[in-house]
């Protein structure tokens, strides 16, 4: 602890670690602020400033670890009273502490602004300890290119810009998931998942504190051998616990659906995790639209958002991505599309489906303009081809028989169309 303490008070880091927690934040609140009072959505969060924090600090670390190298100090350093492996582990703790100092600071301040409207709860430890995995992974990996090559310069640079590139092309929540970049409710990180990526990342620090740069002391063969035993025994460790990120599948998994999700008392219901109190309000707004829907509208009497039914699930349960609310009232307006008209039949002919094909499409973008209480954001592109968006927005303006009047005619064409 002692040598750390003086590690950590000489190390040129500690100059850089307002830049750190600039960074941290920067990046915390440069994408967007839709996280902020969801708290899984808070600890996905407060982890994606790590795969930018990982690949900076792989740069010092390798800047760091050549340090010995170039001053000409390798074999006063190889001669020292400690063992080579406690010298190299201190250089690295040094590192994370001041990274992984940034990274707390991040994840408070993450807490802090989501607190008032997140409710009982907190941040998940699961997107930290993920995050904190890649930042020792990277800094590992950084420590061992500086030991190996010693440039103050060109090892730092390509060692950040490798990290980067790596992470980036295989790192993400589909491949290696080594990070994520939402947390919904419906998704967890569990023990296991978590438990081999860390079991990677303190495999790659057991490789840079075992690997010697050169076998002093060590002769013949047999000698040469048993001074290469640690380093591929903790290689061959760090392989298989690379095949095992790569073989687990995603980092996150689905969560058990909860036995009291949180709902708006209104009719019709609309039911979310617990985690996403914080739309409630909106979602009352919401649903006291659709109970003010045209008396030719049939509801369902509840809607449910993805997860919650588990294996009854259906294709009309809804997402909040991103905070919009938009997704959620076209997800809405499909499942009412769908109990307001007839159940589906291939139509006699192409032309009679297209006019049915066209007719459903306008009801369901009337009906998510309707349930949002407004027409299609600008931010929103797409939509149902040959739908008028600008068009259905001046519509839900109108007066409630007008648009009856035109609802009852888009239904009539779905009702009267002839099945094959």
């Amino acid at each position: 602890m002692r040598i750390l303490l003086m590690e950590l008070r000489r190390s040129p880091l500690r100059w850089w670690f307002p830049v750190l927690v600039a960074l941290d934040v920067a990046v915390l609140f440069g994408r967007s602020q839709w996280w902020i009072g969801v708290w899984p959505q808070a600890s996905a969060a407060a982890q994606i400033p790590a795969f930018y924090l990982g690949p900076f600090l792989a740069a010092y670390a390798a800047w760091a670890s050549g340090r010995i190298h170039r001053l000409g100090f390798e074999d006063q350093h190889t001669a020292g009273t400690r063992p080579r492996w406690q010298v190299e582990g201190t250089h690295i703790a040094a590192v994370a502490v001041y990274g992984g100092g940034a990274y707390i600071v991040g994840a408070a301040v993450a807490a802090t602004v989501s607190y008032r409207d997140a409710g009982p709860g907190f941040l998940w430890p699961s997107y930290l300890l993920l995050g904190a995995a890649l930042i020792v992974l990277c800094i590992a990996v950084g420590h061992i290119a500086g030991r190996w090559f010693p440039s103050a310069f060109a090892t730092p640079v390509i060692s950040g810009l490798a990290c980067f590139v790596v992470v980036t092309m295989n790192g993400g929540p589909s491949k290696a998931g080594l990070f994520v970049l939402s947390g919904a409710p419906a998704v967890e990180v569990t023990s296991e998942r978590l438990a081999i990526r860390w079991a990677l990342a303190l495999a790659a620090v057991a490789v840079a504190v075992l690997t010697p740069r050169s076998l002093p002391g060590y002769t013949g063969a047999r000698g040469k051998l048993i001074a290469r035993l640690p380093t591929v025994g903790s290689s061959a460790l760090a392989v298989a616990c690379l095949a095992g990120v790569i073989t687990a599948g995603p980092v996150q998994t689905a969560r058990a659906n909860p036995s009291a999700p949180t709902c708006t008392r209104t009719v019709p219901k609309i039911c979310v995790w617990p985690e996403e109190r914080m739309y409630i309000p909106q979602l009352d707004a919401m649903a006291k639209r659709v109970s003010g829907l045209p008396p030719a509208i049939k509801s369902p009497s509840v809607f449910y958002e993805e997860g919650l039914r588990g294996h009854k699930a259906q294709d009309t349960d809804f997402s909040i991505f991103e905070g919009s609310m938009w997704e959620v009232a076209d997800s809405m307006s499909i499942a009412i599309s769908r109990a307001s008209t007839p159940a589906f039949c291939q139509a006699a002919n192409s032309s009679a489906e297209d006019r049915r094909l066209m007719a459903y499409f306008e009801l369901d973008s009337w009906l998510a303009a309707r349930i949002s209480g407004a027409g299609q954001p600008s931010d929103i592109h797409g939509g149902p081809p040959g739908v008028d968006q600008r068009a259905i927005a001046r519509l839900i303006k109108q007066s409630q028989s007008a648009q009856q009047d035109w609802v009852e005619k888009r239904i009539k064409v779905i009702k009267v169309t002839r099945c094959a």
